[in-house]
């Protein structure tokens, strides 16, 4: 468990070591390469941001291909040669502001619409249904309070 947790810690401060003492171009230019390159082992979050070991590992080769002065394209090329172009990010594919909230407004509104159309159902059910369980119910005779 704790030769677990060793290597956690490693692999959580080789990335912070890579970018120590870099420049800020160079930095910038990372972040970049990072976030045009998916974690290939789920294609779903840019190397940059994703947690997992391979996603460390290409962090870390970014930074010293970097420093070595290979281009962008380079590195790109790379990646897309080693995993496929399904490695790359597509900026086109990239969901803008409004492609986030229009699925939830739509289930929202859906939602709504089926939610009324139950309630018009059930309410013209019931209007249906009283007036035929009145006919066929037979009072009591019960005679006035009068009487007694």
């Amino acid at each position: 468990m704790q030769r677990i947790q060793m290597w956690i810690g490693v692999l959580a401060v080789v990335p912070c070591l890579a970018y120590g003492g870099v420049p800020q171009e160079r930095h910038a230019r990372m972040q970049r390469i990072e976030k045009a390159v998916l974690a290939p082992c789920c294609y779903t979050e840019p190397v940059g941001q994703h947690q997992s070991e391979i996603a460390v590992r290409m962090r870390v080769e970014i930074a010293k291909w970097v420093e070595q002065g290979r281009t962008d394209e380079e590195i790109l090329d790379t990646y897309a040669k080693r995993y496929g172009a399904k490695v790359l990010v597509d900026p086109n594919t990239i969901p803008q502001g409004w492609a986030l909230v229009v699925p939830w407004a739509v289930a929202g509104l859906g939602t709504l619409g089926a939610a009324w159309m139950l309630w018009r159902w059930r309410a013209a059910r019931l209007a249906t249904a009283a007036p035929s369980d009145a006919r066929e119910a037979v009072l009591p005779d019960v005679p006035d309070l009068e009487d007694y």
